[in-house]
């Protein structure tokens, strides 16, 4: 009863919850309330399954065998939109800048292309 339930079905139960809090309407206070306590709730279990299926992979394994402690991972949550802002900000400001206008220009040749299709298009018909 203490074992974290399977991770997908705690995937699956929260995003039920998640999906109910937003699915209730303004006035039904106590059911919306309600939806996000468990949400939290279900947060929690999703976090302390995956920490279940990381200690027992390869890594985790090796990690606790070097007596490496694993509980960093539950409040290490970083998604792929805080890795590229991390990469963003370690890129050198005139190498943005390069990029820039390597996009301005790349726009600038779709915009000209598009607009010169269409004449095409309009002096044809």
């Amino acid at each position: 009863m203490l074992a974290p339930p399977p991770l997908d079905d705690a995937r699956r139960s929260l995003d039920y919850w998640r999906g109910r809090g937003k699915t209730l309407p303004l006035y039904r206070r106590a059911a919306r309330r309600e939806a996000s306590e468990m949400a939290a709730r279900w947060e929690e279990r999703v976090r302390a399954a995956e920490l279940v299926r990381f200690e027992t992979s390869p890594v985790g394994r090796l990690m606790t065998a070097l007596g490496i402690p694993t509980d960093w991972l539950r409040w290490v949550r970083v998604g792929k939109r805080a890795l590229l802002l991390l990469a963003w900000t370690l890129v050198p400001w005139r190498l943005k800048l390069f990029a820039g206008g390597l996009a301005a220009a790349g726009l600038l040749v779709a915009l000209g292309s598009v607009t010169a299709l269409l004449l095409v298009i309009a002096q044809l018909s």
